[in-house]
């Protein structure tokens, strides 16, 4: 192999590994209120960084999927946290509406409210789905290309907790809800480190141990 390819191979290592654990950091920080932009920028800075290792790793196996999954993976995840947004939107749209309903008997806002609601969220399961779907495919086929299994745990947990926070998001009006979403947060957090383990573990090609199977469980 040659120094170029193992120059490219460190330097993306390198950056999967900064990137895991600044996004972690900003991950514990933005539960934290006073720090919750500094949070949300440590999230952006360690999602930007982990692309680039990404993209370096998948011209290092010689698999563009890696990069191109994990990229549309973030562009969903994206779009389903705005859709998030939207959705606590609709939830005020609906407390109007059941105030002007007490108030004056009006059900029009209300009507509206669960109709957005209904979609908003249909669209946000959609968006979740798809992110979840791709970042799994994205780092079991790092796991595949390195052998390093941690990527695939790490897939997997991020699957479960993007199944947890949907739900927990469909029942937060009752208790079950509100556990269900810091259940997601913590299985992410958990996915977070693996990660962050994974790309510690990373070994040039040459001298990588070869990947248990290609083939799904």
């Amino acid at each position: 192999m040659d120094g170029g390819v193992v120059l490219e191979f460190s330097t993306a290592r390198r950056l999967g590994l900064w990137g895991s654990l600044v996004g972690l950091a900003g991950y514990l920080l933005s539960i934290i209120p006073e720090l919750y932009a500094l949070g949300l920028v440590l999230m952006l800075v360690g999602v930007v960084l982990v692309l680039v290792a990404l993209y370096g790793l998948s011209k290092v196996y010689g698999d563009r999927s890696i990069f191109w999954n994990a990229l549309l993976a973030t562009i969903a995840a994206g779009l389903a946290v705005i859709l998030a947004l939207a959705l606590i939107a609709t939830v005020a749209l609906g407390l109007l509406g059941i105030a002007l309903e007490i108030m004056t008997g009006t059900v029009g806002v209300l009507v509206v409210a669960l109709g957005a609601f209904i979609v908003v969220f249909a669209l946000l399961t959609v968006a979740a789905a798809t992110s979840a779907l791709l970042w799994y495919r994205a780092l079991v086929t790092l796991s595949d290309r390195s052998g390093v299994g941690l990527f695939r745990w790490s897939a997997t947990l991020y699957v479960i907790s993007i199944i947890l926070f949907i739900a927990g998001l469909l029942l937060a009006i009752v208790l079950v809800g509100i556990l269900l979403l810091l259940a997601g947060w913590l299985v992410d957090l958990v996915g977070l480190i693996l990660l962050a383990l994974g790309f510690s573990k990373l070994k040039p090609p040459a001298t990588q141990a070869p990947p248990e199977s290609t083939k799904p469980a």
